[in-house]
């Protein structure tokens, strides 16, 4: 597959799983999103893990900001887009309050509050445009979350285990990948958890 056909690929394969996933009902939403945060409650990884990186859902993701309120022996960190010309992402610890700052993408995001270095996270959620069985994500195509947990590629086993949370819908054969693409150690839907090889 040519360099082109891929980016072709992935641009499509975007458009079609953001249409699928804004199709659910606001009561499959919901569901969905309860389920997925029940599934990830009974992991070790979660129920190990006492820093973690958790997302606000936009354009259909997955809500599973239910666990900062069922979990408050853990500390819940938000991601904070970086500003010119940093390219990583940085955590701000958040405790499930309302937010009244939006970023560039009109994603809320905390403007104060203790934060924590990406590397010491015990485990980072990651929202997913789709995902396959082997650990591959597509996400919006920004590529953030790569280039915060590239180390991990470098040093694999090194710093927190990184979780996709994806409608089941959202699963897909196989995807494209591409090297600076961070594999998934495991991925969390409504209806089950799939570990992976990241």
């Amino acid at each position: 597959m040519t360099e082109n056909s891929a980016r072709f690929e992935k641009t499509e394969l975007r458009r079609r799983m953001r249409n699928a996933r804004r199709q659910l009902t606001v009561y499959q939403q919901r569901r969905h999103g309860r389920a997925a945060a029940m599934q990830l409650g009974y992991s070790p990884l979660f129920q190990r893990a006492r820093h973690i990186g958790i997302y606000w859902p936009m354009d259909g993701e997955l809500d599973i900001r239910w666990l900062v309120e069922r979990h408050t022996d853990k500390y819940f960190y938000l991601p904070v887009l970086p500003k010119a010309p940093r390219p990583q992402l940085r955590f701000c610890r958040w405790q499930g309050g309302p937010l009244t700052f939006r970023n560039r993408y009109r994603i809320p995001e905390p403007v104060r509050g203790d934060s924590l270095s990406p590397r010491r996270l015990d485990l980072v959620l990651v929202p997913l445009v789709a995902f396959d069985r082997s650990g591959a994500r597509l996400g919006m195509g920004a590529g953030f979350y790569d280039r915060t947990f590239a180390f991990k590629g470098a040093l694999p086993g090194s710093g927190p285990g990184l979780i996709g949370v994806a409608h089941q819908l959202q699963r897909v054969g196989q995807l494209p990948t591409d090297s600076w693409d961070i594999p998934l150690g495991g991925v969390v839907t409504e209806t089950g958890f799939y570990r992976c090889r990241g």
